[in-house]
């Protein structure tokens, strides 16, 4: 016992052994007038809960109407205890608390710590006290853990639902500003967002913090020997880099110069099936802050206070992370927004320079007709050929020039229709057979002087037989479960579709069949086949396939090949394919090429589907 000085009534005493201590503990609640305040360990509710003395004092002390407050960490491991406290108790969780006491309006009580016995926990010393000045600093001491505790509740159900408990959190010390940021990065499973605001901060990042160096610790051995190309094709503004870090995506958003842009391309040699997409700011950003989300769960950022500083620990100022979802959303929103200006100034860039590739080929397309248009009209009218086989020459090479505009200007305006969605589409119902039977006919009759190409139609009608849209061209040629039908004889195939659309679609896929197959020496053969088919939902679907044996489709082009411009041809402005895919998909259909040489032959195989009509 501590002895009062001067005569005073103020004690404090040291309590020993378990009975003696639950003794002086009920001793006071006797002599509580107004409140009780408590805060223990995770063992408090525990301590109180399993003992049925103390239970029943808590009882007493709520029935005579005491205020009743109680901090303690609720786990999973004490919340059945917690919800029974609760019962009694105005009660609040706090992470990691520490320490055991209790404060009423008179008196102090505490114990250092408490032990755990096969009966549940005890306690082995306790300090009690009157002291007024240490009973008001303990009761201030609780009012700031109390404010800064959660309800119980709140815990309990993020407990009970696996809610992670919001965090925000100051960082002030440097050294843990470096390591927390290094532990975010390697704990990424989904994706790593990253603002780098600065070109200054961009250098820092890179040889104080070694950030390529953290994305490049994890590589699998033989990812050095990838192919490193694909930065060089994204050099402007989108650069790839490739890394095994555990997350699927890594996107980094900094102002990129020439310097930065050479560096980045200088780290090519981290390469792996995972991708770091960097993307310019636009933007100059107001706030200096480097930000990193990690997962769209957590944020941290980071204050710069001194951009000129050549050291990192002088550069910045203190670091806040948070794992609250409202806070690392509104991050995420910031992030989303400047990617996506990022993206539409790649897409104006790219628009610009498509404008430029059209008017450079439709220039070239319009110069190569208009020549021979005037030049032979000129002569005409200086002088008229005295032969007539002269004459006919002339007009049909001014015709045929003239049908070359023509088509040109339909090309372009077919091609504003499709891109502001006002390609209009006059659907009528049409036998399919006598429609490409026609057309067939059509250019047999144009290719007479032509002995090197021939020309051949089937239709192939298959009985209810299910087919697969991933192996589109596996039934062409296929006579089992099938008929092949002469095309005067054949069942019809009704389609309700724009007839003349449709005609276009044919028409240009045959024109560059007929094309690349007269480019070949000994000529060759082109096929039309009609196919109709059931799919797994009894739906059916009409196929036609359009097969040359001509040079085939340049590689380089194949995976484009329905975009606009997609050419390798010195005559033609590549909107032919675009133009025919987007009217299939307007019919809801679909459009698809490849080269023969898979199955060992020469050429190309076009083909398209369509819905067949119900008749």
């Amino acid at each position: 016992m501590i002895k009062p000085k001067n005569g005073s009534k103020e004690l404090s005493e040291i309590i020993e052994g378990m009975e003696n201590i639950m003794q002086t503990a009920i001793h006071h609640h006797n002599l509580t007038k107004e409140r009780l305040y408590q805060c223990n360990d995770y063992t408090g509710p525990a301590l109180i809960m399993t003992n049925n003395i103390m239970k029943e004092s808590y009882n007493n002390l709520k029935n005579r109407g005491i205020k009743l407050r109680f901090i303690t960490e609720i786990t999973k491991d004490n919340i059945h205890y917690a919800k029974e406290l609760q019962k009694i108790v105005d009660l609040k969780h706090l992470e990691n608390v520490k320490g055991n006491f209790a404060v009423t309006e008179s008196h102090y009580g505490g114990s250092a710590n408490t032990n755990e016995g096969k009966d549940g926990p005890f306690v082995t010393q306790f300090i009690v006290s009157n002291a007024s000045a240490f009973v008001k600093q303990q009761q201030y001491f609780f009012d700031m853990l109390w404010e800064k505790a959660i309800p119980a509740d709140e815990r309990i159900r993020e407990i009970e639902q696996g809610i992670k408990p919001d965090v925000l959190e100051a960082i002030k010390d440097n050294q843990e500003i470096k390591k927390r940021f290094t532990e975010l990065i390697k704990s990424a499973k989904q994706e790593i967002m990253l603002v780098i605001p600065t070109i200054n901060e961009y250098y820092r990042q890179r040889n104080i913090l070694n950030i390529f160096d953290l994305f490049e610790q994890e590589l699998v051995d033989d990812a050095k020997t990838k192919s490193s190309s694909k930065v060089a094709e994204n050099i402007n503004n989108n650069y790839h880099l490739y890394c095994s870090t555990k997350c699927k995506r890594i996107r980094i958003l900094l102002p990129i110069n020439d310097a930065i842009k050479k560096d980045i391309e200088n780290n090519r040699h981290i390469y792996t099936s995972n991708i770091i997409c960097f993307r310019k700011i636009e933007t100059a950003i107001e706030t200096k802050s480097v930000v990193l989300i990690i997962d769209k769960e957590q944020s941290f950022v980071i204050e710069i206070n001194d951009d000129k500083a050549g050291n990192h620990d002088k550069a910045i100022g203190f670091a806040t992370y948070s794992n609250s979802r409202a806070t690392v959303l509104s991050y995420v929103s910031i992030f989303e927004s400047f990617w996506k200006q990022s993206d539409l100034v790649k897409k104006l860039k790219e628009s610009e320079e498509l404008q430029k590739d059209f008017v450079h080929i439709a220039a070239h397309e319009l110069r190569n007709p208009i020549q021979p248009i005037l030049g032979l009209s000129s002569l005409l009218l200086e002088k008229k050929p005295k032969d007539d086989n002269d004459f006919s020459i002339a007009l049909k090479i001014i015709n045929k020039n003239a049908k070359k505009l023509l088509q040109l200007a339909s090309d372009i305006l077919d091609v504003t229709k499709i891109e502001t969605n006002n390609l209009i589409l006059n659907k009528e119902l049409f036998n399919l057979n006598d429609f490409v039977f026609d057309i067939v006919e059509d250019y047999n009759n144009q290719l007479l002087n032509n002995k090197n190409i021939k020309l051949e139609y089937n239709i192939i009608y298959f009985n209810e037989v299910n087919y697969s849209s991933n192996n589109k061209s596996e039934y062409i040629g296929k006579e089992q479960n099938n008929e092949k039908i002469n095309e005067k004889i054949a069942k019809p195939i009704y389609l309700l579709a724009d007839k003349m659309r449709i005609t276009q679609v044919i028409s240009n896929l045959l024109n560059n069949a007929i094309k690349f197959t007269s480019s070949e020496k000994e000529g060759g053969i082109i096929k039309i086949i009609v196919e109709k088919k059931c799919d797994n939902d009894e739906a059916k679907k009409v196929f036609i396939h359009i097969i040359d044996s001509g040079s085939g489709i340049d590689s380089s082009i194949l995976p484009h090949l329905f975009s606009k411009f997609a050419t390798k041809s010195f005559h033609g402005t590549g909107l032919g394919l675009f133009i025919s895919n987007n009217i299939i998909k307007s019919h809801g259909g679909y459009m698809w090429a490849k080269n023969n040489n898979e199955d060992g032959k020469k050429g190309a195989t076009f083909g398209f589907s369509l819905p067949a009509a119900n008749y």
